[in-house]
């Protein structure tokens, strides 16, 4: 992660969205992690930040009332501790629970935007009511991520019906990898040279059973490169962790932090 200016981050922490100075009146869950699970009271402080504009202030509580929580804000500063470089996680749809231990884990890993897309091995379908849906959980997912590990900026969370159109989202992405068991080419050495020029990441993984030949030429047709993990098999909820935990070692050695952020001390 990448942290600027020497302000001291309260370890207590709550998402508040469009945060301005001044009091501020709050319910829902965030009331409830304040009042209930941190035990706030009236004249304890934390420290709240914007999700969507990696924003801080300094926050006091001033009320504690039955389902809600009026607070005082200070004015905002840029965040201390944000995501260092654009990174894309696009995950194929999986079983259960699994996309939300992959968006927890990509979320403290630095992505800054993660893409759930139907494969054509998923089991679970995603149309358009579903996809709002469960984007809406993703998204309170990576906040509730990006609080626990100190992130004062929360990734970017889309959800799409349809492959190809998971992996033309992320055309912006200077270096695009498909991660796949068929091919040839590893991760490691593409990856290093990658992070040596600095260019933001893509990185697309399948469901359960890894992608089909056909989803693999509609991402190679796009400018990805299939790339191998090695000779183990992961778990699809497993890879995630696997390959931007790598990131955010080696992005550190390699000492490259985007316009706008320092690097974590």
């Amino acid at each position: 992660m990448a942290r600027g200016g020497a302000t001291s981050v309260n370890p207590r922490r709550a998402p508040i969205p469009d945060m301005a100075s001044g009091e501020r009146r709050l319910e829902g869950a965030t009331a409830h992690y304040l009042s209930n699970v941190l035990r706030l009271r009236a004249g304890d402080v934390f420290t709240a930040f914007d999700p969507a504009t990696a924003r801080e202030a300094d926050g006091t509580v001033i009320t504690v009332e039955r389902g809600t929580v009026t607070v005082g804000l200070r004015s905002t500063r840029e965040g201390a501790t944000r995501a260092p470089r654009p990174v894309t996680w696009v995950q194929g749809l999986a079983k259960g629970d699994k996309c939300d231990a992959v968006v927890r884990d990509a979320t403290e890993l630095g992505a800054t935007r993660i893409v759930l897309s139907a494969t054509r091995r998923s089991v679970p379908r995603l149309d358009a009511t579903r996809a709002l849906a469960r984007r809406v959980r993703w998204t309170k997912i990576a906040e509730q991520a990006a609080r626990q590990c100190g992130r004062s900026d929360a990734p970017v969370v889309l959800a799409s019906p349809r492959w190809e159109d998971a992996l033309d989202s992320c055309a912006d992405a200077e270096t695009r990898f498909c991660l796949w068991d068929g091919a040839e080419k590893p991760l490691a050495p593409a990856l290093l040279d990658a992070l040596a020029r600095g260019s933001s990441l893509a990185f697309a993984c399948g469901a359960e059973g890894g992608l089909e030949d056909g989803e693999v030429r509609a991402a190679i047709t796009r400018g990805w490169s299939p790339v191998s993990l090695g000779s183990l098999i992961l778990r699809t909820e497993t890879v995630a962790a696997a390959v931007l935990g790598a990131v955010l070692v080696w992005a550190e050695a390699f000492g490259y932090v985007a316009p706008g952020r320092k690097m974590l001390k």
